[in-house]
């Protein structure tokens, strides 16, 4: 399909900016519009606007702003075109663009190599006499084919045979050791993953980067081995089941995040799929930034061991700090999701799963195990753990509570100190708008009210017909031409036909300034053209002043008729000369 400008209207007029915005980041209710963290930098606290009547978002930290399409551009670095086919699939009207080339990633023959792998895997697994084992051994443990087929999981059997696949369909050596399926021994190339069940972990476009692998055999004293990090795997950049898990978790409101490949699975069979793996007890910054691109809640479900309970509370702490709501699955079994149903069935993982209770709360029992409440030492250690983490919540109410409930437990009072705030425990943040004088607002009301009404607009041109601010005039002609071609005006669509950056942001500021009316207002429009006009006379009124002082002796006349000019003004405003 060509691209013509009726298509780009089309599916710019039926896209609704929230509900494209919210297809990729969480969406908070705010006022008229919608709020967000900003995709665009490193946003702790929700910067992002967006105005459903004017279709369009702003950052006003990092300046980030426009339509629908300038959101889906820039959060997926695509060009223009791409993103309004991206829009249309979205809103459920799908084009294709036959002139857009698909843009071929630097890394597609080693995605090519490792889905070849997958696949072949996959068919050793569920298809050969080879994989009969294997798949003896996933039944037992509760994984269907079905199950095992969603999370492509295969087997990598012994003899080489994956090395030997992969040559004999032209995949080169180097490619097999650079993504670490394959390394040079002594006797030659080998398979790295040989006798092993493979899970293969994907990046957040869903391009497979590296396995994880279990023996099921008890052949080896490792159960799991993984990738190395290589040319396309940093495994602190990655979360286990990203790409499939982005969708149910906005749904949901929350992701769960679990220790390892078995624990996503198991959620997956009691049908949560809103559940990443950190593959591991530890979260760097960058999993931290993925899952900022999920949900601000976040829910901790690691093992029910001491291991995996100290992980809750330390990666925990971690998300409360990057200004995270989170929660933790109250599991005190001392077992993990898998093991859970396998031994009380899939209803208990289920029934545990809604057991959610606050980050504070965890902690709080983590510590009571931790130390003994008789001994003065211990409670006060508690008081100054507990003090730190609850002074970073957001709400005052809470903090409040908690530290009565703190008090009542270890009987010593909060010590609010300087120590405290220096760690940087007091971090609650206004919400962030921009300000603008008095004429400023009112050629901004003036243009909003014209770009919303004909009516409007006639006024503004019988009473006014110009702006001061220059980049204001350009916008308000570009809104009398949008009117000559089009029924109703929108400003979306004139962003896009603008190519002019302080024309764009000047939208992306009007359209979310939420003191401006938000229909048409004829009263404050009045008032605005009446504000514009007064600073024009005032301006006149100074450059006739300087006009009057350079001709007073050179020509006398004409500084006279000045003069007049310059009283008539003072007249009409009333008598102030300012």
């Amino acid at each position: 399909m060509k691209l013509t400008e009726e298509v780009i209207n089309d599916i710019r007029n039926s896209a609704d900016i929230a509900q494209v915005i919210g297809h990729y980041i969480p969406l908070v209710k705010k006022g008229k519009g919608y709020s967000a963290l900003c995709p665009f930098h490193d946003d702790h606290d929700p910067s992002l606007s967006i105005s459903e009547d004017k279709q369009i978002y702003k950052c006003f930290v990092c300046g980030n702003g426009g339509n629908v399409f300038t959101f889906v551009s820039n959060y997926k670095k695509i060009p223009f075109p791409q993103a309004v086919a991206e829009v249309a699939t979205i809103i459920g009207k799908p084009i294709e663009i036959d002139t857009t080339p698909k843009k071929v990633s630097k890394y597609q023959n080693y995605y090519d190599l490792l889905n070849a792998m997958i696949a072949y895997c996959s068919y050793l697994l569920n298809a050969s006499k080879l994989g009969e084992e294997a798949r003896n051994y996933l039944e037992e443990r509760g994984l269907e084919k079905e199950v095992s087929e969603y999370f492509n999981v295969g087997l990598n059997p012994d003899g080489d045979r994956i090395y030997e696949y992969l040559k004999n369909h032209g995949f080169k050596d180097e490619d097999m050791i650079k993504t670490g399926i394959c390394r040079m021994r002594d006797s030659g190339m080998a398979d790295v993953f040989y006798n092993r069940i493979i899970f293969p972990i994907h990046d957040r476009d869903g391009n497979p980067i590296a396995f994880t692998a279990r023996d099921y055999k008890g052949l080896s004293d490792s159960k799991y081995i993984n990738s190395s990090d290589n040319i396309i795997y940093t495994k602190g950049d990655n979360l286990y089941n990203y790409h499939r898990a982005k969708d149910a978790a906005r749904k949901a409101g929350y992701v769960l995040v679990t220790e390892g490949v078995m624990d996503v699975i198991a959620y997956h069979r009691v049908d949560r799929d809103n559940v990443v793996a950190t593959l591991g007890t530890a979260c760097t910054k960058n999993q931290i930034e993925l899952l900022r691109s999920l949900s601000r809640r976040i829910v901790l479900s690691y093992d029910g061991d001491r291991a995996g309970q100290a992980a809750n509370l330390k990666i925990g702490e971690m998300l409360l700090n990057s200004g995270f709501e989170v929660a933790v699955v109250d599991n005190r079994t001392e077992l993990d999701p898998d093991e859970i149903i396998k031994q009380y069935g899939r209803n208990a993982l289920r029934d545990l799963e809604g057991r959610q209770i606050s980050y504070i709360d965890f902690a709080f029992s983590f510590y009571r195990k931790q130390y003994n409440l008789d001994n003065y030492e211990d409670r006060k250690k508690m008081t100054v753990r507990m003090s730190l983490l609850i002074e970073k919540l957001p709400d005052q109410y809470d903090r409040d509570n908690y530290f009565n409930e703190l008090f009542e437990l270890t009987k010593i009072r909060k010590r609010v100190s300087q120590d405290v705030h220096e760690l940087g425990y007091n971090k609650k943040v206004a919400d962030i708008s921009f300000s603008i004088d008095g004429l400023t607002k009112a050629e901004y009301l003036i243009i909003a009210q014209i770009a919303m009404s004909r009516k409007a607009l006639d006024i503004y041109e019988r009473k006014l017909g110009c702006l001061l601010d220059e980049n204001a005039q350009k916008l308000s002609m570009m809104i009398i031409d949008d009117y000559r071609h089009n029924e109703h005006c929108s400003l979306s669509r004139i962003y896009d036909q603008c190519d002019d950056d302080n024309i764009r942001n000047m939208i992306s500021n009007l359209a979310l300034l939420e003191t401006l009316p938000s229909e048409f207002d004829e009263e404050a429009l009045s008032g605005a053209i009446e504000k514009v006009k007064t600073e024009i006379k005032y301006r006149k009124m100074s450059d006739l002043k300087k006009k009057i002082s350079s001709l007073s002796t050179i020509d006398p006349a004409q500084a006279e008729e000045y003069l007049r000019e310059y009283e008539n003004l003072i007249r009409e405003l009333g008598g102030n000369n300012g």
